[in-house]
């Protein structure tokens, strides 16, 4: 165990590891430029790498790439830059250091079968094709498009085995899947005031991207993601990543009469609640009020009830220059996509959450704790209830800062020791506009975004820095 803890017999702990990987690396590469028009760019790579087993540690990968400058042939009036471009090229993924091999869990001294290794994993292979066009016109913006697709053969799951037909483990990791990606960029950059002592800017991005499984070598299965309560998510050939599946609860009667179990059902028996649910009239108001779970006509019980992935992510940044004083602001975020809130359907349970608070209702409004502690609350099995819309824009960055100058540094007697003094005041994270009811709509579980569910996460840090900058 080499680890320092072992120094002391009684800090030993079972988590403790060790854990080698090797990698070899051959590169070349070449650019070429022809008559300031023509760019010209072309690697080839072979990797090797210990995480795969002894029959799959070396892959070749390429990336060729050209741009055509067209403003060098023709004058386009107003347009300083003009600059088409497209690339191709091919990277590797790797898994993680356990993947090759079976591991256990062990519990009460009792060691048990997790993961079966794979000695046969293969990188998973990305293939992008970008195409791009670069221009600056006007003398004061500059604008970028782009368009990336991208298809990832073999990619890594854990995939669930039988354990009868495993020996008794549970996963394995595979190269089990085809997936594609499609990505939609643009950039503006533009300089409105350009003076001595007084200038402005500012820049906007955004992005689109969607993400859909094109092949699976298996039946279709939940994620779990990262540990965070229960499988929300779901692998389907043909299918987005980020889908969240689970329960519906009834909303209305015509929701009721799909369920083959409600074809006698009587209208004037059930009420719509404040909360908008659909409930029996003899239960409204009582602690034995309940929604309904959501069936229809074909038994099914679980649904597709979100999705993570925004419709734009954005970004917009300030930047002022005025006598000394420099204000830098940016704001970004997101328009659309879905969080599923897991803490607070795990607050319900311990009548720890806003929601079931009732005591400013009125008394007809008000609805009983066990309705969400018993029956939203559903177990920790994920429902729409806790699918909430995830839009923000967020204050990312404000700094303030002032140049105090050869004139002002003279005055002070301090010219003679720095050539400038910069004092700045720097936010970060310091406003979220959001209609998201937990804490920071801008979480994923762990660092993978196709997971976007809340699972005890700590909001990101408001933090405000100072700053005193000297140059000699």
């Amino acid at each position: 165990v080499q680890d320092l803890q072992a120094l002391d017999p009684t800090q030993l702990a079972t988590s403790s590891g060790y854990e080698s990987a090797r990698t070899i690396n051959y590169q070349a590469s070449q650019n070429f430029t022809v008559k300031d028009r023509y760019i010209i760019d072309a690697q080839v790579r072979r990797d090797g790498s210990s995480l795969f087993g002894p029959e799959s540690r070396y892959q070749n990968f390429y990336r060729i790439a050209g741009a055509y400058r067209i403003s060098e042939d023709f004058q386009i009036p107003g347009v300083q830059e003009f600059k088409l471009r497209a690339a191709r090229g091919t990277a590797g993924l790797r898994p993680n250091f356990a993947d090759q091999y079976e591991t256990y869990t062990v519990s009460g001294g009792q060691a048990t079968k997790f993961q079966l290794g794979n000695k046969s994993l293969k990188p998973a292979i990305a293939t992008e094709d970008e195409f791009g066009i670069n221009t600056s016109f006007l003398d004061r913006f500059d604008l970028e498009l782009v368009q990336a697709n991208r298809t990832t053969r073999g990619a890594f799951l854990s995939v669930p085995l039988s354990v009868a037909a495993s020996g008794g483990f549970q996963t394995q990791v595979q190269n089990a899947a085809d997936i594609s990606a499609k990505t939609t960029e643009f950039s503006l950059q533009t300089r409105v005031i350009d003076r001595p002592n007084f200038s402005y800017s500012f820049g906007i991005t955004g992005d689109h991207t969607t993400q859909k499984i094109l092949k699976m070598g298996r039946a279709p299965y939940r994620v779990n993601a990262g540990g965070q309560g229960q499988d929300v998510f779901y692998y389907k050939e043909g299918e987005n990543l980020g889908i969240i599946y689970g329960a519906k609860w009834v909303r209305s009667f015509a929701d009721l009469k799909q369920n083959p179990s409600f074809a006698n059902a009587v209208e004037s028996d059930y009420v719509i609640n404040p909360l908008g649910f659909l409930v029996t009239k003899a239960s409204r108001g009582t602690a034995s009020e309940k929604p309904i779970a959501f069936t229809d006509a074909s038994g099914a019980t679980q649904f597709k009830i979100g999705d993570v992935n925004p419709d734009l992510s954005f970004g917009f940044s300030n930047n002022l220059n005025l006598f000394g004083f420099g204000i830098y602001a940016l704001f970004d975020g997101q328009r659309g996509g879905q969080i599923y809130n897991f803490t607070k359907q795990w607050m319900f349970q311990d009548f720890r959450h806003g929601d079931e608070d009732q005591g400013n209702k009125p008394a007809d409004q008000r609805i009983a704790l066990p309705f969400f502690s018993g029956s939203l609350y559903n177990g920790l099995v994920a429902s729409d209830y806790f699918v909430e819309d995830g839009s923000y824009v967020k204050l990312r960055e404000l700094s303030v800062s002032y140049d105090l100058g050869q004139q002002a540094l003279s005055k002070v007697g301090l010219n003679r020791y720095a050539n400038s003094v910069k004092v700045a005041l720097i936010g970060r994270n310091l406003y979220t506009w959001t209609n998201y009811t937990g804490f920071d709509p801008d979480v994923t579980s762990g660092s993978d975004f196709n997971f976007r569910i809340d699972g005890f996460r700590y909001p990101q840090f408001r933090t405000v820095t100072g700053q005193v900058t000297f140059a000699f």
